[in-house]
């Protein structure tokens, strides 16, 4: 028997079934094609012991939830790619921890003391969300955060605050840009967590310079959908 509470739908996956993902805290990792760099994050997760690690393998056509088993995570297969919107939406539907932290797949430089600074002030009820910060690694990604810091997919929140944002089911990379939004709407308490030394694996080095651009630009071109969008609503609501 699984110990979520979560109705899995016919094209998803958790592997172990019986997988127990409740506690006060737990990580959330989506992942799409990310073979080559999820399991040094998924060790950090493990080591930090704040609570069950999940990964959301969203429908990659390589080892990605090969991988994470492996690598003693737990596993959330979904058959049909998502995106990450909708692959945080699903894995915190079955992650049923009060705080979720959410990092990505492809980080360089993640230590335990980052994780456990991004979830204990949520954990003690000193805000509803931190989100990190790149500070002095990899030039690009940090100079990236520092340009556009509401972009950083490394955050801590309340899993209530997430799944009530069902709008990011259909956001994919828009994600960030959604949970933003509503913290500033809903005027959530809020705090920037610095992560020394931390970068991601750029797109490019990832799949080859052309293949790893275009999903970059399907990237850029999700977030200003999502941006649009919101303005779009608001606009509705003046009128």
């Amino acid at each position: 028997m699984s110990s979520v509470g979560y109705s899995l739908e016919a094209k998803t996956k958790l592997i172990p079934a019986d997988a127990l993902l409740k506690g006060d805290c737990g990580i959330l990792i989506p992942a799409y094609n990310e073979e080559a760099t999820l399991a040094p994050v998924i060790k950090v997760a493990l080591e930090s012991g704040l609570g069950p690690v999940l990964v959301v393998d969203d429908g990659s056509s390589d080892s990605t939830a090969q991988v994470a088993q492996t690598s003693g995570a737990c596993v959330l297969k979904l058959y049909e790619n998502q995106g990450k919107g909708g692959a945080v939406y699903k894995g915190a539907n079955v992650l049923e921890t009060s705080v979720i932290v959410l990092i990505d797949a492809d980080l360089i430089g993640l230590n335990v003391k980052h994780l456990k600074d991004l979830a204990y002030p949520v954990l003690n009820h000193e805000v509803d969300m931190t989100r990190g910060v790149f500070k002095g690694g990899r030039l690009a990604t940090t100079f990236a955060q520092n340009l556009a810091p509401f972009l950083n997919g490394q955050r801590a929140l309340l899993r209530e605050k997430l799944l009530a944002l069902e709008e990011i089911k259909t956001s994919r990379y828009g994600i960030e840009v959604l949970i933003t939004q509503a913290a500033s709407k809903e005027k959530w308490h809020t705090k920037d967590i610095e992560l020394a030394n931390v970068s991601q694996v750029m797109k490019e080095e990832k799949r080859g310079f052309w293949q790893g651009l275009k999903f970059r630009l399907q990237g850029y071109k999700e977030i200003l959908q999502t941006v649009f969008h919101i303005d779009a609503r608001r606009n509705r609501l003046k009128d």
